[in-house]
């Protein structure tokens, strides 16, 4: 089944379910799907084989790829991720590429960057110039120091538990 959607007569249907889905503006709850390809619209979930967003956003995506272009997510989990010209909270995947874009929190096996910024990123392998804030090395040492800070905390609230 191909569902092909406008903006017009779907401004906030609740869930799609289909082996193909193209929308162009309008929202949808949830959609499922082979493929979706989304332009200049919004999907709260989108789950699928191969997702294309261009101009648009999604809250959460979970595919085997994902593209995204001049768009926006909260969160990605897909096994190759590509990014360009946009935005995400989270990018978790294999092969993540980003192309002047920003994320809060990338977790990958490879990635690829050109012109692009993270709060944190976390991969085995990368390639390009990236603006982070924490690397591996400095999202480890934030790690043990936060615990030791919280286990000290945690010491001194004993024994002044104790006194008592």
């Amino acid at each position: 089944m191909v569902e092909e959607t406008s903006g017009q007569g779907r401004q906030h249907e609740e869930q799609v379910e289909a082996e193909i889905v193209h929308l162009t503006g309008g929202e949808i709850g949830t959609v499922e799907a082979d493929m979706v390809r989304i332009d200049q619209g919004g999907a709260r979930r989108v789950i699928a084989s191969d997702v294309e967003l261009h101009r648009s956003g999604a809250g959460v995506v979970a595919a085997d790829g994902a593209r995204m272009r001049m768009s926006a997510t909260l969160a990605v989990r897909a096994d190759v991720v590509s990014v360009e010209n946009s935005g995400s909270g989270v990018l978790i995947g294999g092969n993540v590429t980003m192309n002047r874009s920003q994320a809060g929190v990338v977790l990958a096996e490879q990635a690829h960057v050109e012109g692009a910024s993270t709060l944190v990123l976390i991969a085995r392998h990368v390639e390009g110039p990236v603006r982070t804030l924490l690397d591996t090395r400095g999202a480890m040492l934030a790690g043990l120091t936060a615990g030791v800070a919280l286990g000290m905390v945690l010491f001194v609230r004993d024994l002044l538990g104790r006194r008592s």
